[in-house]
């Protein structure tokens, strides 16, 4: 079966949203409820058996909270710890793998806001 971006995206996107509301590549910009994350930077790299897709989970918090440092690194964890081994799939379409790579905090011009990024992939297989 060839490739299917879209239902990889939307099978992430329902899987992060068990944990934490969830939208791709743009935040709602007035309408957002922290926290939330943003799944952005797909990359799909072609393998013999399958494609790599990495990708980010952008991570945000309102930082006006007295606890959002806090919440913050307990999101991540939480994100980490549930999507870490977790697979994804589409029956009759693919399924994938997913894999921490790394987590990296974010400069942001914005002085109300924490963010914290986490990269991960999905080793995908297609029926």
């Amino acid at each position: 079966m060839a490739a299917n971006t879209t239902a990889l995206i939307k099978a992430l996107r329902e899987r992060v949203n068990k944990i934490l509301t969830t939208y791709y590549e743009e935040a709602p910009s007035k309408d957002a409820v922290f926290p939330y994350a943003v799944i952005n930077g797909v990359n799909i790299i072609d393998l013999a058996a399958g494609d790599l897709a990495s990708f980010y989970l952008d991570i945000w918090v309102d930082e006006k909270q007295p606890t959002a440092t806090e919440q913050l690194e307990s999101l991540c964890d939480t994100l980490r710890n549930e999507l870490t081994g977790a697979v994804i799939a589409e029956s009759g379409v693919f399924a994938a793998h997913i894999g921490f790579d790394n987590q990296n905090a974010i400069a942001d011009s914005e002085y109300d806001i924490a963010h914290r990024r986490l990269s991960m992939s999905a080793r995908t297989f297609y029926n």
